[in-house]
């Protein structure tokens, strides 16, 4: 799957055993990472990233509410929501020594528009989604579900920019299973399903999407001005440039008609040395000698009566 010119990241590098964070975000000593290695190099992960259909969202919230695998689309209060997906993971591979590797294409929608403009702003990071089993105080990872685009990541080195950001173990407990991510939020856990919780996400979801849309709507209608200002300013310096080709037209026009400017002496002055050239040409072709003394009367000028 070739990713679209300027939507796709750098190589992003961190390590599961450094999350860049001292006095913040989750530890993670407690996590088997071997197991997680495994994971994230598992065959059917590696699968679906090559099928282009590993696919990540603006946030947690999506999958914390509707699962680690969430559907197309769910009704939330009465409404049919479209769950848009954000980013495609495009590589994701981890090496024996916890350095992790990844890159992603930001989807061409509201939703990956968003994501992507953070990026490029430096906002936020990349944060890994993966269920866990528990083993006396320690978590097994289990499965292995890509990378969301979050603000707050657990792996400070998770950004993109060589900042560190990871994320947080949190919600839902199903079949002995715990959902995890690698986000550095505060998050109340699901320990009950409880309705309110549920509700909170789902409302957090519909307000998320309601901020894509608007940020998304004012870029457009920002752009379109920029057109629209772009337009003009082509019309107003072709309107210039015609006017000053017409000005230099009319000049150039001008100038033919009036020719350059000559006294009326100078003109006859001219016509008699042309007779006379005239004269003495014709008095050597006919072997006649031209007289030293005579001179020659100024034939033009008597013409018109100006002779002297």
């Amino acid at each position: 799957m070739t990713a679209l010119k300027g939507r796709k990241t750098k190589r992003i590098t961190y390590n599961l055993y450094d999350r860049g964070r001292l006095h913040s975000g989750k530890d993670r000593s407690n996590v088997d990472m071997k197991a997680m290695i495994a994971q994230i190099n598992d065959p059917s992960v590696q699968d679906m990233i090559k099928s282009g259909t590993f696919w990540g969202y603006n946030g947690h919230e999506i999958r914390r509410r509707f699962g680690m695998n969430p559907p197309d689309s769910v009704i939330i209060d009465g409404k049919v929501v479209y769950l848009e997906r954000s980013i495609r993971t495009l590589e994701s591979t981890a090496k024996p020594n916890g350095d992790v590797t990844h890159v992603h294409e930001f989807l061409e929608n509201e939703s990956g528009e968003y994501a992507r403009k953070q990026y490029l702003a430096r906002a936020g990071g990349f944060s890994s989604a993966q269920n866990y089993k528990r083993a006396g105080l320690g978590l097994i990872p289990v499965g292995f579900y890509g990378f969301d685009y979050v603000m707050q990541p657990n792996y400070a080195t998770n950004v993109g920019d060589g900042q560190l950001f990871d994320g947080l173990a949190i919600p839902e407990e199903q079949d002995g299973l715990i959902a995890s991510f690698d986000d550095a939020t505060d998050v109340t856990q699901l320990s009950a399903a409880d309705a309110m919780i549920a509700h909170l996400l789902e409302q957090q979801i519909l307000r998320d999407f309601d901020n894509i849309h608007i940020q998304s709507e004012l870029l457009n209608m920002n752009g379109q001005a920029l057109d629209q200002i772009d337009v003009l300013a082509n019309q107003i310096a072709g309107r210039e440039r015609r006017e000053a080709l017409q000005a230099q037209r009319k000049q150039d026009l001008s100038t033919g008609l009036v020719g350059v400017i000559r006294s009326f002496d100078s003109v006859c002055e001219e016509a008699d040395t042309l007779l006379s050239q005239s004269d003495l040409a014709r008095m050597r072709l006919n072997g006649e000698a031209p007289s030293q003394n005579k001179t020659k009367p100024r034939l033009f000028k008597s013409i018109f009566g100006f002779g002297g």
